[in-house]
């Protein structure tokens, strides 16, 4: 698999996990499974930036305002460098967020799945007082109002934001990429004309 469609494939599971796991914010524990996911492929990207190759490289998300003038200032890459800036920084705000919050409860562990099996001693006493104990988990995540919660819920409704802008400013500007990395067809080359 070549570098590009690597960077295809990258972008459309990021995506994909991104906007699962935004749909799923009220769906525990499936939104935070997700975060996860994407926690993991950001982890992925970060490695492939380390890595070295150029096309995975971080600079890829520093905007350089060298060289933008007024005239044609709209297809600067400075501009489509200050959205990926901001899906970046909104998108690691909202999952770094996200697994403090949860600190690992939703990861399937070998001790969860002794204290839900019924103990030979107390049968099945003790596999209710279990399921009973992780129903009170559940019920302290969803009522977790503070100012975590706040920064979390914040930076997701930004990250949607800058993703949006981000869509717009690539079909507008930038179309053959768009298509590109939406896996679309580029459309049929003209053949040069006959002399």
């Amino acid at each position: 698999m070549n570098v590009m469609s690597r960077v295809r494939l990258y972008h459309a599971t990021l995506a994909i996990l991104a906007i699962l796991a935004y749909l799923t914010g009220e769906v525990f524990p499936a939104h935070a499974w997700l975060g996860y996911g994407v926690a993991f492929v950001i982890a992925a990207r970060l490695a492939w930036a380390i890595g070295g190759e150029r096309q995975f490289g971080l600079t890829r998300f520093y905007p350089d305002f060298s060289g933008l003038k007024l005239k044609g200032a709209a297809t600067h890459p400075a501009i489509s460098r200050t959205l990926m800036l901001g899906i970046a920084l909104t998108l690691v705000t909202a999952t770094g967020t996200g697994i403090v919050m949860d600190g690992g409860r939703s990861l399937p562990s070998l001790s969860a799945d002794m204290t839900a099996a019924p103990a030979v001693a107390g049968g099945r006493t003790e596999s209710i007082r279990a399921r009973d104990h992780d129903d009170d988990d559940e019920g302290e995540r969803e009522g977790d109002e503070g100012p975590l919660s706040e920064v979390h819920e914040l930076s997701a409704n930004l990250l949607l934001l800058f993703v949006g802008l981000h869509v717009a400013y690539l079909i507008l500007f930038k179309r053959p990429l768009a298509k590109f990395m939406l896996f679309l067809p580029r459309g049929a080359k003209r053949k040069p004309p006959s002399t």
